[in-house]
């Protein structure tokens, strides 16, 4: 077999200038924010105050009796979420394994699974709180779930710590956002 020793010098040159050097090399684009799903009529109308079950809008909001007594005994443990602030990374984690896939990776609602869901995941960055947003009614929307199971229950799922660390990032985006900053239409 004979080789043309002038063809491989020429494809060895052509080879060597399609691939960039290190100082050619161009850096990516910094990544744009994640979008934000659409928000559902109730949010869009600003109505932070919602059935824990059904989703319908009480007004003003009353606990039932059994999450009253349910948010007595999350009161009693606040001094976890207390200690779970001062820490937020393994929050981080347990958020992608049990929450990303419809509020987003970043909690601004835009998950894989979000249009597929009858009610749209909160954006915890921007949109009204429909079940309140203090630290007890965060762990209760996240241990009990709500909407009929379109925010499935991780109570039986997550230790107490795990939950009490999955509030204390959800309340960091929350108290993060510019009081003055308008909600998106």
């Amino acid at each position: 077999m004979r080789v043309n020793i002038f063809a491989v010098a020429f494809l060895l040159q052509f080879a060597s200038s399609c691939v960039k050097k290190p100082s050619e090399a161009t850096s990516p684009p910094p990544p744009s924010p994640p979008a934000a799903a659409p928000m559902d009529a109730n949010h869009r109308a600003g109505i932070v105050v919602a059935d824990p079950v059904t989703g319908e809008v009480r007004t003003p909001y009353q606990p039932t009796e059994k999450e009253q007594m349910k948010l007595a005994a999350f009161e009693a443990e606040l001094s976890r979420f207390e200690a779970a602030k001062k820490n937020l990374a393994p929050a981080k984690k347990l958020f992608q394994t049990y929450c990303a896939q419809c509020h987003g990776p970043e909690g601004r609602g835009g998950g894989p699974l979000a249009d597929s869901l009858d009610v749209a995941p909160t954006n915890f960055h921007e949109w009204p709180i429909k079940f309140g947003s203090r630290p007890i009614d965060l762990a209760l929307t996240i241990s009990g779930g709500r909407n009929n199971n379109v925010m499935p229950a991780f109570g039986g799922s997550l230790k107490q710590d795990e939950l009490w660390s999955l509030v204390a990032l959800v309340s960091s985006w929350i108290e993060a956002r510019p009081a003055s900053k308008p909600l998106v239409p």
